[in-house]
């Protein structure tokens, strides 16, 4: 590193003596004067930028170079640049070498383009306007793109790190900030030689002010991006562990009952192939799968006597049972995400005739999703053996759907669900194949967080279309 500074040093010298030795240094009071003047601006941008947020900041030391070459020529700009680069290397001396001739080569090379064109605007103003508002605009260009370089090159030998990802990381954020700097001068420039000292100013002020009010509207933005983030992620994380904690319930019951895990797993899995065959989308058969493994978490709160006990169930206990879903509705619609879900847990006891619980709906106000979540825990509760009583074979099964037609099924859920059973395995049938294994919660939640994320993606696109 210290070879490539010295290298810039020795680049710094040889500019500033093939300066003198071509265009020799004008030594006059009024160039002493303004390098003095320039040398405090300078100083005053860098220890005092303008802070739009606690991330960002807008430092208009490029604007306060530009400007000292177009009114003072290289030499005296370059002298005018040094006591900043001493501010920005507090004491570290292989710093302040590196800042000092940093911008000397800067402020020579940006000085011989605009030399090209015109003297320095202290010694007069040209009868030419546009030409010295063009040198200048290309001179603001040389100086940023010198100080993009040797930065560049810095990083290099200091970090290895290539040019283009220099270029990504250091140069192209700023990019539109720096061009806007550049036509700042620019414009400040024109003001000065067409209305005065005053208007460049003001057009420097407004230019800055401008920019501060684009930053800060822009941090906001991204301040409130962050926190909708925030609070999305938040929302995600509380969905998947009210999921988890809904699976371990229903995994709960399960042990204790010895079916209810079951249940839920064959009742998911009916559901969600059910959708597919009804030409329903996957986010729908995603969320129906979802259903039918947490449709029962209403039974968490009956006792575990109650759950395992054979025989006909007394009156009160049937009440008990029959406002599970009910509660199932309750526990599910607490979690944003889940509130649809909910209302087809609800009523995933109604029937079609209206002889259903808990509100007695008839078949066309039942959601065809409570349809499907009906038909496929009964069919489930069919082949499963249960406390209560043994499961029934395939045949049985088939015939109390066809016998439920229209009166505790709809006709097309069940004619979609013999479609699906006559083409599959006798396991299939049964429920009784490695498709029906409870599944573990924390994997069922980051599905159920994965189709909440693609059913907001499709949201976005049907909003855009």
């Amino acid at each position: 590193m210290k070879t490539y500074i010295g290298s810039l040093a020795s680049l710094a010298s040889a500019l500033l003596a093939s300066w003198v030795y071509w265009y020799g240094v004008d030594i006059e009071l009024r160039f002493a004067l303004g390098t003095v003047i320039f040398g405090g601006l300078l100083c005053v941008i860098t220890l005092y930028p303008i802070k739009i947020s606690e991330r960002c900041e807008i430092n208009a030391l490029d604007i306060g170079l530009v400007a000292s070459i177009v009114i003072l020529g290289p030499f005296w700009a370059a002298i005018s640049s040094l006591p900043c680069a001493v501010l920005i290397a507090r004491k570290d001396w292989l710093r302040t070498v590196y800042e000092a001739t940093r911008n000397i080569i800067e402020v020579y090379l940006a000085g011989m383009v605009f030399y090209s064109v015109s003297g320095p605007l202290l010694t007069g103003r040209p009868e030419l306007v546009v030409p010295v508002v063009y040198a200048t605009l290309a001179s603001g260009a040389t100086l940023l793109i010198v100080n993009y370089v040797v930065d560049a090159g810095l990083v290099k030998v200091k970090y290895d790190q290539g040019f283009g990802e220099t270029w990504r990381k250091q140069a192209e954020p700023y990019l539109v900030s720096d061009l806007i700097s550049i036509l700042t001068v620019g414009l400040a420039v024109l003001a000065l030689m067409v209305y005065g000292p005053v208007a460049a100013i003001v057009v420097v002020g407004g230019a800055i002010g401008s920019q501060v009010l684009v930053y800060r509207s822009r941090d906001k933005a991204e301040e409130n991006q962050e926190l909708r983030e925030r609070i999305r992620s938040l929302e995600e994380s509380l969905t998947i562990s009210n999921t988890t904690f809904g699976m371990m319930m229903i995994r709960d019951l399960g042990q204790k009952d010895g079916y209810t895990h079951w249940h839920a797993a064959a009742t998911a899995v009916f559901a969600a192939d059910l959708a597919r065959e009804m030409k329903l989308d996957d986010l729908c058969a995603g969320r129906l799968r979802m259903a039918g493994l947490l449709h029962n978490i209403g039974l968490f709160s009956l006792p575990k006597e109650l759950l395992v006990a054979t025989g006909r169930l007394n009156s009160v206990a049937q009440s008990e049972f029959a406002d599970h879903p009910v509660r199932g509705e309750e526990a599910l619609a607490a979690v944003p995400e889940l509130k649809e879900m909910a209302g087809w847990v609800r009523w995933h006891h109604e029937r079609v005739d209206g002889r259903g619980y808990p509100d007695n709906l008839r078949g066309p106000w039942i959601p065809l999703e409570s349809k499907i979540l009906a038909l496929a825990q009964a069919y489930a509760a069919m082949v499963l053996d249960q406390p209560r009583r043994p499961g029934m074979s395939f045949a049985e099964a088939r015939e109390a759907l066809i016998s439920g037609i229209d009166t505790q099924f709809d006709g097309v859920v069940v004619r979609a669900m013999l479609r699906v059973l006559d083409t599959e395995s006798e396991g299939y049938r049964m429920a009784d194949d490695h498709r029906f294994i409870f599944p573990d919660p924390k994997h069922v939640a980051l599905v159920q967080h994965q189709f909440e994320a693609l059913e907001s993606l499709s949201d976005s696109k049907s909003s855009l279309s």
